[in-house]
């Protein structure tokens, strides 16, 4: 319908609402975008209107009358984002022209609901195609939140007697999405107590509807099979098949669930199972699996992202002797003069260099190359690259050999003043070593003369080790690295990048903004209503100080969540609740520490708890 000045409202107030334009059909009603006057302006609101001309007979109009206002009334005591509000509902006449309520017969029943201003799930998908890790996310978020809300109803927490509530028509054009990310279900009209209440209407949506719907029957169970379906419709941008058994195939044939382990693919699509017993009892629980498959590419991802934006410490690497020249010519490049050793004798003068000789040619050989004038006789071929030198005089061959010689005796005297550093260099620390039994160098081992060194070994390991070769037990510290993996000499580590004790839990490592700061690395908590994000490190008592910076996530529905940093088993050296908008930037004393653990608790209503820019000093 178009608007014709069209109006409904109770009996005292027949006028109330003006009638918009028809947004949709809800089961058994009709939807109208409508609005109130209020205050000397206009506020919009959504009108679900059941008219007495859609019932059978009056009997059937009284006993839907009952059903409607408990389930209205039902709704009024939910409060919660992710639920639409329910400002009113009555029975009154039907849609009139203003002033003509009182010509028309019949009644109607009403459902006033607050209007959400956004797209429904449907456009909502059609302008995403999961191309990117971002729009992946954006789904996640969304699933989540669907997920949470519907086992806050589920549960009972929604009415002050603990009766569970359930949606009965969950589909993509029930769900809206605002500007900001909030997904929110619309069109309880259909809502029923958990009572396996039995109607001979059957109202569903095709795709999303429970086997056991087709029987009027509306359980918790059937929400979460619906969900299932809105989750392979927003996966697969398709809807989904009718039957459980082909929407199970078709969700576990999808690329991203197709490739997890045969356990985790069935958790998965146990939410299609026709038996409503055999579905997962919590959404929450069940989207943990769904996120594991979905973003494992944009965690890895965001993991890159991270080690690309945080530098890693440039390792410093031990000076290595030059090799010596290999003896065939064939090695020396053409221009080898710019490769010559720094400790090579220098080249003959042009006056000694010797001249060619001519050789005897059995068969005719291809157009020798030609040395360059700046090239010296002796350091470049006078023959094609790709051939054996040919046979000449002895004198340049025994000048070539000295030379070599040289080279080879100039490298091994280098390395043994290499080691010979490494004796005296290792000598304060020595004495100590030898006292403690752990086998160091000793004083007198620096004060070996150079020609009573042993011939020192080529091998690198002896270079990069620093050890002796007396065959004791290593000192750890010796290499200058810690027993916790981090070299002693580095003053600062990011804890995103060590490794945790038994994995990141409900935490993930990612960029994240707070109040509109970017952070390239931080940690990520995603607590649900019955778990809390814990992750812990082993700091060796090799740290002082951890500098952080905790927060609540720009895109995060919610706006609170409380943080906490403990040691050693203790009690928190830091706790506290942070607020959206509103970071906390602190510094956490961490002297003498074994063990440090981050948590989040646990909490339907907590935000995107972020712990960003962790740095431990020494």
């Amino acid at each position: 319908m178009t608007s014709q000045n069209l109006h409904i409202g109770p009996d005292a107030a027949a006028d109330r609402y003006r009638l918009l334009r028809s947004i949709g059909r809800g089961g058994e009603a009709v939807l109208y975008l409508a609005e109130i006057e209020l205050a000397g302006g206009s506020e919009p609101v959504v009108v679900k209107v059941l008219d007495s001309k859609t019932t059978i007979t009056p009997d059937e109009f009284d006993r839907i009358s009952r059903k409607w206002n408990e389930q209205a009334e039902l709704l009024r005591f939910v409060h919660r984002p992710g639920v639409v509000g329910v400002r009113e509902h009555f029975e009154g006449p039907p849609i009139h022209r203003s002033g003509e309520s009182g010509t028309l017969t019949g009644r109607a029943l009403v459902l006033v609901m607050n209007h959400v201003d956004g797209l429904d799930l449907r456009d909502w998908r059609a302008e995403r195609n999961l191309a990117t890790a971002a729009e992946r996310r954006e789904v996640m978020r969304t699933l989540e939140q669907l997920a949470d809300v519907l086992d806050w109803l589920h549960s009972g927490k929604a009415t002050p007697s603990g009766r569970q509530v359930i949606h009965g028509d969950l589909s993509p054009g029930n769900v809206m999405v605002d500007g900001h990310g909030q997904a929110t279900l619309v069109d309880f009209g259909l809502s029923k107590l958990t009572a396996d209440h039995q109607t001979a209407e059957v109202w569903f949506t095709p795709g999303y509807a429970a086997p056991e719907v087709f029987d009027g029957k509306r359980t918790p169970a059937a929400d979460r099979y619906a969900f299932g379906a809105i989750a392979y419709f927003l996966l697969s941008g398709e809807s989904p098949p009718n039957s459980p058994e082909q929407l199970a195939r078709a969700m576990a044939a999808l690329p991203q669930i197709a490739v997890l382990d045969p356990e985790r693919r069935e958790r998965i699509t146990a939410v299609y199972a026709g038996d409503p017993t055999q579905r997962p009892v919590s959404l929450a629980g069940w989207m943990k699996d769904v996120r594991h498959a979905v973003v494992s590419t944009t965690s890895s991802t965001s993991q890159r992202a991270v080690q690309d934006a945080v530098p890693a410490p440039v390792p410093v690497k031990p000076v290595v002797p030059p090799q010596p020249a290999s003896p065939p010519p064939a090695a020396a490049p053409v221009h080898a003069p710019a490769q010559e050793s720094a400790y090579s004798p220098p080249p003959p003068t042009r006056d000694s260099w010797p001249q060619p000789q001519p050789q005897p040619q059995p068969q005719p050989q291809p157009q020798p190359q030609t040395r360059p004038e700046h090239v010296p006789a002796g350091y470049g071929p006078t023959y094609p690259l790709h051939e054996s030198p040919p046979p000449g005089p002895s004198a340049p061959k025994k000048r070539r050999a000295a030379i070599v010689l040289g080279s080879v005796a100039t490298v091994l005297v280098i390395a043994a003043l290499a080691v010979l550093g490494v004796r005296l260099l290792d000598k304060d620390k020595g004495d100590d070593r030898a006292a403690g039994g752990k086998g160091g160098s000793s004083a007198s081992d620096a004060a070996v003369p150079e020609e009573e060194s042993p011939t020192p070994s080529p091998s690198p390991s002896a270079s990069e080790s620093g050890s002796d070769d007396s065959g004791a037990t290593p000192d750890p510290t010796a290499s200058g690295t810690q027993p916790g993996g981090v070299a002693a000499d580095i003053k600062a580590a990011d804890l995103t990048q060590l490794t945790p004790i038994d994995g990141l839990g409900n935490f993930t490592v990612g960029a994240a903004k707070i109040n509109t700061k970017q952070y390239g690395a931080a940690f990520i908590a995603h607590p649900d209503c019955n778990d809390e994000a814990i992750t812990e490190f082993d700091l060796n008592r090799e740290w002082k100080h951890l500098e952080f910076t905790a927060g609540i996530d720009d895109g995060s529905t919610n706006a609170k969540g409380r943080v906490s940093i403990s040691l050693d088993g203790k009690p928190a050296a830091f706790s506290e609740l942070v607020e959206l908008g509103k970071p906390a930037t602190k510094s956490v004393d961490v002297t003498d520490a074994l063990r440090l653990r981050v948590k989040v608790d646990m909490g339907c209503d907590n935000g995107t708890v972020v712990i960003a820019a962790p740095q431990l000093t020494r």
